[in-house]
């Protein structure tokens, strides 16, 4: 009995200590798939849009232009993105009266910041480079016995600017972009103020340039 007793009173501590230690929780589980979908999710990678923005006319007037841009941003991280685009669109002018249909094309690069979620702030530099192209609708004169047929020309295009503006998921990686900015178009065109003051002098050509604001609609993954 004394012998019995004798196991029972050294069992006891070991009965306690295991009461009184609980037992261990299992480490909390993180699902770095889930992570890394919404980091992949938040990213803009591609975007096609709907771009309006004005080039200076030959007559010191203004000529909107309507087009679209599709953008491709191979690098597109947490702060930074650099973007790839493609514009194109036209657009009609009007000299003295008389109509001028435009086309441009070009291609660029963005350099930007952007802050990711379900709603993306962000502000991209941009340059692009292109052809712009017109043709007279019927001929116009610029003084008595002078005057333009239905010429056509082609000449280049650069546009420099800044865009500022906001992307919203609105399903899965499927966002909605709208932003606004400031460009400045350059291209090479006639001296039309010297021309009309000299018609018999040969023509000149310059540049003609000047800051227009834009607006850009689209929608992207």
């Amino acid at each position: 009995m004394s012998n019995v007793l004798a196991v029972l009173m050294v069992g006891l501590p070991f009965v306690a200590d295991a009461r009184a230690s609980p037992p261990a929780k299992a480490p909390p589980v993180t699902d770095e798939n889930t992570v890394a979908a919404k980091i992949a999710h938040d990213n803009p990678r591609l975007k096609l849009s709907f771009r309006r923005l004005s080039i200076a006319n030959l007559d010191a007037t203004t000529v909107p232009l309507l087009g679209g841009q599709l953008d491709v941003y191979p690098l597109s991280r947490r702060w930074v993105r650099l973007g790839v685009e493609l514009e194109g669109g036209a657009g009609d002018a009007s000299l003295d009266g008389h109509g001028v249909g435009l086309w441009y094309a070009l291609a660029g690069l963005s350099l930007g910041v952007q802050h990711p979620g379900r709603v993306t702030p962000f502000v991209d530099g941009r340059f692009a480079f292109g052809a712009l192209g017109g043709r007279l609708s019927q001929a116009v004169a610029v003084a008595p016995g002078v005057s333009l047929s239905k010429a056509s020309a082609v000449t280049y295009l650069l546009v420099g600017g800044i865009d500022v503006g906001v992307e919203l998921y609105v399903m899965s990686r499927v966002y909605l972009s709208v932003a606004v900015g400031w460009a400045h178009p350059i291209y090479r065109g006639v001296d039309y103020a010297a021309l009309k003051a000299n018609p018999s002098a040969a023509v000149t050509f310059k540049d003609i340039s000047g800051d227009t604001f834009t607006f850009k609609l689209g929608f992207g993954i």
